[in-house]
């Protein structure tokens, strides 16, 4: 009669192994997820400074805008060419309204 023992020592071997690719699995998942969360966050600090720097131009340009705006008469406008012009309005027949504009 002959005994076959197990050998714990491969099995064991086997084990270690096994969890210790888990475990480095495991790490580098958690370090990929580290580093994505790191760059998405340096990502969205950019971001917001690019659009807090987009709004202070839109601003700055409705400000000058608005200037602009208040400075032009209707003098200076005849001057630059600019008429008044009455609108004529033509009906014919099934055909919509048109509205002439010179300038």
């Amino acid at each position: 009669m002959t005994t076959k023992t197990l050998e714990f020592n491969n099995i064991e071997r086997k084990i270690f192994w096994i969890l210790a690719t888990a475990l480095g699995v495991v790490v580098i998942f958690y370090l990929y997820s580290v580093l994505t969360l790191t760059v998405a966050v340096v990502d969205r600090n950019s971001m917001n400074a690019s659009a807090h720097e987009l709004a202070s131009r839109a601003s700055e340009l409705e400000t000058e805008y608005l200037s602009q705006t208040n400075s032009i008469t209707l003098a200076y406008a005849e001057t630059l060419g600019f008429s008044e012009v009455n609108a004529k309005f033509a009906h014919r027949g099934t055909e919509v309204a048109s509205l002439a504009m010179a300038r």
